[in-house]
């Protein structure tokens, strides 16, 4: 059996990272996803059906999050849904590019779980602080 050359190892590696992120935008076109405006909107009205969740590691959700967001950092394989509650709408984001995290959590919700009442930030955490909505740090 022939080995592959140092350039054909990287063209694998490349060709799975790219069908490793073309899975997850297709997993994210599963969930429905909301404009930082209307998640804005939904906050200063009180609207207390949701349960705003950021999935970034504690670390970067103590640095700032969006105001009132609750803290369930992604894992690879959670190994449970925490203290989650299944009758409000779970809006998760991260500050990944393409919604990374927070679509595999998502999915591991729904998977796992049965979590069906979620949905996705749009534009995630850095469009958020882009547009200047409320945010906070942990004190």
């Amino acid at each position: 059996m022939k080995r592959i050359s140092g350039a054909g190892r990287t063209f694998w590696k490349i060709l799975m990272i790219v069908l490793w992120i073309a899975a997850r935008m297709a997993w994210a076109q599963d969930f429905e996803h909301l404009s930082p405006d209307a998640l804005r909107k939904l906050i200063e009205s009180g609207d207390q059906s949701i349960v705003i969740v950021d999935v970034q590691p504690k670390t970067a959700y103590d640095a700032g999050h969006i105001r009132g967001a609750i803290n369930f950092p992604w894992e690879q394989d959670l190994k449970s849904s925490g203290d989650l509650p299944r009758d409000k709408t779970l809006v998760l984001y991260c500050d990944c590019g393409q919604e990374e995290d927070s679509t595999d959590v998502a999915v591991q919700l729904r998977n796992k779980w049965g979590y069906t009442n979620i949905k996705l930030l749009e534009g995630s955490w850095s469009m958020w602080r882009q547009l200047g909505y409320p945010s906070e740090k942990k004190k």
